[in-house]
């Protein structure tokens, strides 16, 4: 039973971690790639990579709520808030990128706002899984 407990929760850790990976590439790439076309293009594309991980991280919690019997806790209740804020970020910012025109001065203006995004994206990782442990 506790080796069931163990690879469940592994199998909630690691998307979570593999998220806050992408969401540190998606700061990289949008700091170093100046080529407005590509941006938008690459940015479209990990969208179909950010949507599947973070499924992958509300099913297995969801899985792991209901097979371990959890009741909600201020941790479990974090967990919620941060996906969904994470979803209500990555909404934002795929209606951002939806309506920018790359090649134009405006779309600085929208590179930036993605980039605030992903920094509240990646300090929301940070934050619940760095507290959630600790929290009861």
């Amino acid at each position: 039973m506790d080796t069931m407990q163990h690879t469940m929760l592994q199998l909630h850790v690691w998307p979570v971690v593999g998220l806050t990976l992408l969401v540190a590439l998606n700061i990289a790439v949008i700091l170093v790639q100046k080529d407005d076309r590509k941006l938008k293009k690459y940015l479209r594309i990990q969208a179909t990579a950010w949507t599947t991980l973070m499924s992958m991280i509300v099913f297995t919690g969801a899985a792991i709520m209901a097979y371990l019997h959890l009741d909600f806790t201020v941790r479990t209740l974090l967990m919620i808030a941060a996906a969904v804020a994470l979803s209500f970020l990555e909404l934002r910012r795929h209606l951002a990128l939806k309506n920018a025109r790359p090649g134009q001065e405006c779309f600085a203006a929208v590179r930036r706002k993605m980039l605030r995004y992903y920094i509240f994206e990646m300090l929301w990782l940070l934050l619940i899984g760095g507290l959630a442990p600790r929290l009861g």
